[in-house]
Order: structure tokens, then C-alpha cells, then sequence
């Protein structure tokens, strides 16, 4: 469904416990006259001691005021990670020379999360991306990504039949984020893609 200007949406949040290192952020977008859900969003949240950088518990106290606005939820699905197994082959798509601004910074002067998905994108092929819209993702965050930092973004296109398109009603892509010296892992990640609305398909460069 395409919306325009003068289309209303709701937006309802709420948040639960993950275990005892984090938490779970919840979305639904629907439309506000409808009803029709448009869009669903889950997010882990986990806590990391700033010396050690590694995972820790949240403190008893920040627990019990955390919990107060907890409520049950059913924790998100995590997408299905591929394995050699996949009767299927794979063709990567590289951009090289990521770097980031200033401006995608946040306060401990880290890439901010959000940015990684502009990056994924950058190396999707032109022919998915004008064919297709997105349908899924799921991201895990694997480790920090700082200022001087220059990064790979590969695309993994799952396909058969030599190169062709295996389902046309649909594409699975993998994704990983790489830092160029020392190719250390900054997130991976998997997405689906189904045909847009209008205009007509090609094949897959």
C-alpha cells in the first residue's frame, strides 16, 4: 500500500525484559483509520561495561525501576542464518571505502547503529533495489565501528540456476559489514525482498 500526505498512522512502543543483560523494544505501525498493520520492529538492547567492553547485567536498582514498565512480550524472531547446507549458490556485491562522518557519531563517539543500514544498502545491486522493495531485516551488531574506521559492505544474493533468480516472487539477501584492515566483523545481517507495486522487473545484474 502506498501512503501519501494526509494518511494518518499509529505508532504503539513497549518494551520487556531480556534475560538479565538487556532489554526488548517493540513497534507496530498501523493505519490509524483501518487498523492494517504496516509495519513491525523488535530490537534487543544489552548492557556493556564501558571499561571491560564486554556484556554485564544491569545493576539491581536500575532493574527494579526498569521493570516497573516492562510487560510481557514475546521476544522477535531472529531470521534463519544460512548454512552450507542451502541448496542454493551465492554471489557477493562489494562496496569499498565506507567511511564515517562526523555527523554519524553518537556520545561515546561510536558509529551510531542506524547508520549501518544506509551502509547494507550501498551494496545491494541497482537491480534489486529499483525491482524490489524490503520486506524483512534483522541486524546483529557484532562490534564497535569508530571514526577512523574504513569499511566493506558485502551483499550475498541468493540465487540459482548460474546466476539467475531462483523465486522471482522474492529475494533473500546476507549481509556483513567488514572493516578493511584486519576484516574484523561489524554486523551481519539478512533481508528479504519482494516486488514492488509497480513498473516491471528485470533480472538480476
Amino acid at each position: 500500500m502506498i501512503y501519501y500526505r494526509d494518511n494518518v498512522i499509529q505508532i504503539d512502543t513497549w518494551k520487556g525484559a531480556y534475560r538479565k543483560i538487556g532489554m526488548c523494544s517493540n513497534w507496530t505501525i498501523c493505519d490509524a483509520k483501518t487498523g492494517e498493520i504496516l509495519l513491525t520492529a523488535s530490537c534487543i538492547w544489552l548492557m556493556m561495561n564501558e571499561e571491560t567492553r564486554r556484556l554485564s547485567k544491569f545493576p539491581d536498582e536500575v532493574r527494579s525501576e526498569l521493570d516497573k514498565h516492562f510487560t510481557n512480550t514475546t521476544m522477535p524472531v531472529v531470521a534463519k542464518k544460512w548454512s552450507p547446507r542451502d541448496e542454493m549458490s551465492i554471489v557477493d556485491h562489494v562496496r569499498n571505502g565506507i567511511m564515517p562522518r562526523w555527523s554519524d557519531l553518537d556520545m561515546n563517539q561510536h558509529v551510531n547503529n542506524v547508520k549501518y543500514i544506509g551502509w547494507i544498502l550501498e551494496s545491494v545491486p541497482h537491480s534489486i533495489v529499483e525491482n524490489y522493495e524490503l520486506a524483512s531485516l534483522t541486524l546483529e551488531y557484532r562490534q564497535e565501528c569508530k571514526m577512523e574506521s574504513v569499511v566493506q559492505s558485502h551483499t550475498y544474493v541468493m540465487v540459482s540456476n548460474n546466476g539467475k533468480i531462483g523465486d522471482y516472487d522474492h529475494v533473500d539477501c546476507k549481509h556483513a559489514l567488514q572493516l578493511e584492515t584486519g576484516g574484523g566483523e561489524i554486523m551481519r545481517g539478512w533481508s528479504i525482498w519482494r516486488p514492488k507495486q509497480y513498473g516491471n522487473r528485470l533480472g538480476l545484474e
